[in-house]
């Protein structure tokens, strides 16, 4: 590589770290502004029975990890809440409030996402089953060659993938998931919603690799 060629790419490579810094700026300023409304939204639905269990289940991209026995436990889930870090907005957690049920002791199971060394990483959670509740001890489906996880199972997971969807897409257009109105709403397309702004941490191209779909293991 030339000199002119090494001066010029220094120079393209100090002009995209300009333009994420403005990006995550205005993603940072956006949530703060949206807040007051994610509020206002919450106390609307508190009252509405199943309302997250039925954003998930109408969700074309979240319901391919939701599993059967994963609903009677998802209808005791009644808060879903996105906390960004106010100094790195890359880094958040997804909480999740239940009521009491037969299946574990938490009331808040927390998906936590830090940013650090240049990537996101997320921290698994421990739940707290009762006695036989652990859904995810994997079970073979009667007539199935394959294991499915469930839902639970990306909480001791350390992918970013379905955390970072649901923080940035599932979240804000909650409302439009519930009323079934997200036809080309997916994984694929987690990074619109943000006004396109790229909160991963990862490059484009590494994403258009990870297709994420429901994960199975061979027993």
């Amino acid at each position: 590589m030339s000199e002119i060629d090494a001066a010029l790419l220094e120079k393209m490579e100090e002009y995209n770290k300009k333009v994420e810094k403005i990006d995550l700026e205005l993603a940072a300023k956006r949530n703060e502004m949206m807040a007051p409304l994610y509020e206002e939204r919450r106390k609307v639905i508190a009252d509405v029975k199943h309302f997250w269990l039925t954003v998930f289940r109408n969700h074309m991209g979240l319901n391919q990890i939701i599993e059967e026995e994963d609903i009677p436990v998802l209808e005791h889930l009644t808060d879903v809440w996105v906390k960004h870090d106010p100094k790195e907005i890359r880094s958040f957690e997804i909480i999740f409030t239940f009521s009491d049920n037969d299946y574990f002791t938490n009331k808040e199971l927390v998906k936590k996402v830090v940013f650090k060394d240049n990537e996101q990483v997320a921290e698994p959670f421990t739940i707290n089953w009762k006695d036989g509740k652990d859904l995810t001890k994997s079970k073979r489906k009667q007539g199935a060659d394959d294991v499915s996880d469930s839902f639970f199972s990306y909480f001791k997971d350390e992918d970013v993938t379905i955390a970072h969807f649901i923080a940035n897409e599932l979240f804000p257009d909650a409302l439009s998931a519930y009323a079934n109105e997200e036809d080309d709403m997916d994984f694929e397309d987690d990074s619109e919603d943000e006004g396109s702004v790229d909160l991963s941490g990862e490059d484009d191209d590494e994403e258009e690799d990870e297709e994420p779909t429901k994960k199975k293991s061979k027993k």
